[in-house]
């Protein structure tokens, strides 16, 4: 693995240029310009028991409920369809649109800063926005993937 430390010492702080999801099962290798965010997260819960020395009342919070990661991302529109097609197959229920896929952050040399595989992963919303009659503004297509787990992979070189 490559050393990503500033002659300080201090690991550099990862930059962005585009982010390449891909995922071959469903003919998936879509370019986005913007990560809206990745969420993970664990809902925390109350646990009330009585010491066993006093009978004193104990309050703690316990890991609770694991909610699904998601990830969404960003374009503009280009025509080519693959993140519809894939979302169709879920408005259609079709099993075989849960599929492993790959989320690649790139920096502008095109060089992989960071990988993140998502295990059983889904479109379950798209929304194109921006569009405008006449106006020069880009359309954007949204998208946020569901899955089952996330896991990061810091790449090598």
């Amino acid at each position: 693995m490559a050393d990503t430390r500033q002659p300080s010492g201090v690991p550099s702080v990862v930059t962005a240029s585009r982010f390449l999801v891909s995922a071959d099962a469903v003919k998936v290798l879509v370019y986005f310009s913007e990560l809206g965010g990745i969420t993970s997260e664990v809902e925390s819960t109350e646990y009330i028991s009585a010491s066993s020395n006093k009978g004193e009342i104990v309050h703690s919070r316990q890991f609770g409920k694991t909610k699904p990661p998601t990830v969404v991302l960003k374009r503009g529109v280009d025509g080519g369809g693959e993140m519809w097609a894939w979302h169709r197959m879920v408005l259609e229920g079709l099993d075989a649109a849960r599929v492993g896929a790959t989320l690649t952050m790139m920096d502008a040399g095109g060089k992989a800063r960071g990988i993140y595989e998502l295990t059983n992963a889904w479109p379950t919303k798209l929304e194109v926005t921006g569009m405008k009659a006449g106006a020069s503004e880009v359309v954007y297509e949204s998208v946020t993937l569901t899955c089952d787990k996330i896991t990061y992979i810091v790449p090598a070189g």
